[in-house]
């Protein structure tokens, strides 16, 4: 019996331990909005993968490198910019997949005796869906990702590297966006 509350008391000690000894966790965002216009319409313009800056504030210009490669720049400081690949685009279901295969590096820190870059975005294998859908009232726009913080080393962490701050900066992202795209969708 006392061994066996032995082993009870170290479990619990250890995985407490174990759970917050790991690297990032995987992320996901998804936000929606409804839009007052016909789904073909706002279809148009979310599957025309080389002119998100057309409807995205953040982005000050699309450059298709190929038929399914495209690099944003951003209107941030340095003008940082985000490669996407298409991964496939489905008129039928209305939905778009792409994933970011690569960012600029907008400052690197030292941390816990290392160099330790900040990307564009504090994200890493990143991937999207952007669909369309009829709905009472208009169109519903969903834009979901799952990703990993950029930051791959156990806690601590840098600050603004986070789960928490991956997860919020690509929320602001997408909200950003679907607003825009509501109010250009309903002049």
């Amino acid at each position: 019996m006392k061994k066996f509350l032995l082993l009870i008391a170290t479990a619990l000690i250890a995985i407490p331990m174990i759970a917050t000894a790991h690297g990032p966790t995987r992320q996901q965002v998804i936000e929606k909005i409804t839009i007052n216009a016909t789904p073909d319409k706002v279809w148009a313009m979310v599957n025309d993968f080389g002119g998100l800056h057309n409807w995205h504030p953040a982005i000050t210009s699309t450059e298709l490198t190929s038929d399914t490669t495209r690099v944003l720049t951003l209107a941030s400081e340095g003008n940082p910019t985000i490669n996407e690949t298409l991964i496939s685009s489905d008129d039928e279901k209305m939905m778009l997949v792409y994933k970011i295969t690569g960012m600029s590096v907008v400052k690197t820190i030292t941390f816990n005796s290392k160099d330790t870059p900040y990307y564009t975005l504090p994200v890493s294998t990143y991937k999207a869906w952007l669909t369309v859908k009829a709905v009472e009232g208009g169109t519903e726009v969903q834009w979901k990702a799952k990703f990993y913080r950029s930051f791959m080393d156990n806690p601590p962490v840098p600050e603004g590297q986070s789960d928490k701050d991956a997860a919020k900066t690509i929320k602001g992202v997408f909200t950003a966006g679907l607003e825009n795209l509501k109010t250009i969708m309903e002049k």
